[in-house]
């Protein structure tokens, strides 16, 4: 594990962000979207399972975001980080982001302490494996064990954001209402996602440079209430 040091975190309290529930489902496609900068501004922002480290530097750069209270991670150590990868780290560390490589983001107590975040987001997990886990797709197992950690980093009020895919096939690969429930939260809240709103913002799979995103054209943020 190799930790990036940029500006000491500052912690901040803030009143928790007010969102609408959404009655209606994915599949319904949903046209609001999620205000991740809103959530980047109040400050104590945690990125896992960041790949190229190009969605946290995307969000860094937007107006009036706190960066010092921002941490970016990967999965991979450093030595095994990609050129845009350690490019993109560089330039979060120049804005006075942290970044940290080495973290799993299903056992996230291990590299960051009892590091408490206001906001944890993680964009497109994919485990690249359709072989099941404990009778279970591999994704919904890796979406539940990372709402599990997540929730002992949250702060009261805070939020954990999950964008996928929009489709039949990735919706029974998560069962995202079945995660919630096995880690402790409430059915998240339902919002479209579209990469376009995010110049800059190419999703890289861990272990290698694809990405899960591609061939599809509909996406989707669930945002669990802690």
């Amino acid at each position: 594990m190799h930790e990036f040091r940029g500006a000491t975190l500052q912690e901040a309290v803030h009143k928790a962000l007010r969102y609408p529930a959404l009655s209606t489902k994915k599949l319904a496609k949903v046209a609001a979207k999620f205000d991740f900068t809103a959530c980047l501004r109040m400050g104590n922002v945690l990125f896992v399972g960041e790949g190229n480290l190009s969605f946290a530097l995307t969000m860094s750069c937007k107006p009036r975001v706190p960066t010092s209270s921002i941490l970016a991670t990967v999965y991979e150590v450093e030595e095994d980080l990609t050129d845009t990868a350690y490019n993109n780290a560089r330039k979060l560390l120049k804005l006075g982001c942290s970044v940290k490589t080495g973290v799993d983001a299903t056992r996230l107590s291990d590299t960051i302490g009892k590091r408490q975040s206001r906001t944890i987001i993680f964009q497109f997990p994919n485990v690249a494996s359709r072989d099941p886990r404990y009778g279970q797709n591999p994704n919904h197992v890796l979406v539940t064990r990372f709402l599990k950690s997540a929730r002992n980093h949250l702060k009261p009020g805070g939020l954990v954001i999950v964008s996928t895919v929009d489709s039949p096939f990735y919706e029974g690969a998560f069962k995202m209402d079945d995660a919630a429930r096995k880690a402790g939260f409430a059915a998240p809240d339902i919002y479209t996602f579209d990469p376009k709103d995010y110049p800059g913002y190419t999703h890289q799979n861990t272990a290698n440079e694809e990405s899960a995103a591609d061939g599809h054209t509909a996406f989707a943020t669930f945002v669990f209430s802690g």
